[in-house]
């Protein structure tokens, strides 16, 4: 058992810019249960401007020396994932509960060992694939675990930012990030798969390039895979489409039902699903076609990392659950494929 007795969880952060400051930091803060003591950032300017900024009472530009300096519960790594093992590694030292943003790290043999680590000490680990709490990827989990679908036959997902060169970005540089956009969005779709579905990529084949920018990483990708339960499916994940020209799509196909969805695929729980419900029993010569009225959900507006946060929170007043880094672990086993190492 791994529970916190007391009113609030007491967290730090290690990496408190990027993806912690922008999201992370304001879910953690938007629930009572929460309290952040202290962060951390490799620039100490940084760690202070987001101290000031969320009224968080200390801050450090070295981990070992954060973590000596009070008692926590719980640790958000927030850092690039060339840096995930070593304090993942740190924090269970200190005994420590984290929540990690993802990739889980470098390779699956860096994966696998942080996963062992954590479960053999009965700590809680949990990797941040926040699509799956999105309330139209709940809907679509409802839709398929209810048969509406009838068999899943076909998946298609389209996921795009736009990233030019940035000097110095770590994403760009294969030594710091492990990859191009395979790991940083394709790894999404991948885990949303397995959410949605409740299946898993059995193997997949790639296609992938630096066509646009010039970084040493890829800036374009197309993933087809096969799952164990039989559908085909593929993932497009690009670097090089501008935001507004991408619609972000989920697409599933099964022998009674589809889902399209538009727009649910990033940071906030937006867009749109259509669902149809249109079995056929018999075969049409002719192919006529109807026009089947879709049911039509909208994205509900809630913070998708506050509710990963909250279902954290709840792990560490239960007993500890290791199905998320196990699915984080297996996803860098195929992106080690995919990418030959």
């Amino acid at each position: 058992m791994n529970a916190i007795n007391m009113k609030k969880i007491r967290w730090c952060v290690i990496g408190a810019g990027g993806i912690a400051d922008r999201r992370g930091i304001p879910a953690l803060l938007s629930d009572s249960d929460n309290e952040i003591l202290a962060v951390m950032d490799a620039r100490l300017e940084t760690a202070k401007a987001v101290a000031e900024k969320y009224n968080i009472p200390a801050y450090f530009d070295d981990v070992e020396q954060m973590l000596r300096s009070t008692a926590f519960d719980a640790a958000y790594i927030a850092t690039p994932v060339f840096c995930h093992y070593e304090q993942a590694t740190l924090t269970l030292k200190y005994g420590l509960n984290v929540f990690m943003e993802k990739p889980l790290a470098m390779t699956e043999a860096e994966s696998k060992a942080i996963v062992d680590a954590f479960e053999k000490a009965g700590k809680q680990l949990t990797v941040g694939y926040m699509m799956g709490y999105h309330n139209l990827h709940e809907k679509a989990r409802q839709l398929i675990s209810d048969g509406q679908l009838g068999d899943i036959n076909l998946v298609r997902m389209q996921f795009s930012c736009w990233y030019p060169d940035i000097p110095g970005a770590w994403r760009q540089d294969p030594a710091r990030s492990g990859g191009g956009c395979i790991m940083d969005l394709a790894v999404h779709c991948m885990e949303l798969f397995s959410s949605i579905t409740g299946d898993c990529i059995a193997d997949c084949q790639a296609y992938f390039a630096t066509k646009t920018f010039s970084y040493p990483v890829e800036d374009s990708a197309v993933i087809m895979f096969r799952s164990e339960k039989g559908t085909i499916g593929h993932i497009d994940v690009n670097f090089n489409i501008p935001d507004n020209c991408a619609a972000s799509r989920l697409e599933i196909y099964g022998t009674d039902g589809s889902i399209y969805a538009v727009g649910t695929l990033g940071q906030e729980e937006a867009g749109t699903m259509q669902f149809i419900y249109a079995p056929q029993r018999s075969y049409d010569a002719q192919q006529v076609r109807a026009v089947t009225e879709p049911q039509t959900f909208a994205g509900a507006g809630g913070n998708i990392y506050q509710k990963q946060f909250a279902a954290f929170n709840a792990l560490l007043n239960s007993k500890p659950c290791y199905d998320n880094p196990r699915t984080a672990q297996y996803i860098q086993k195929l992106c080690d494929q995919i990418y030959g190492r």
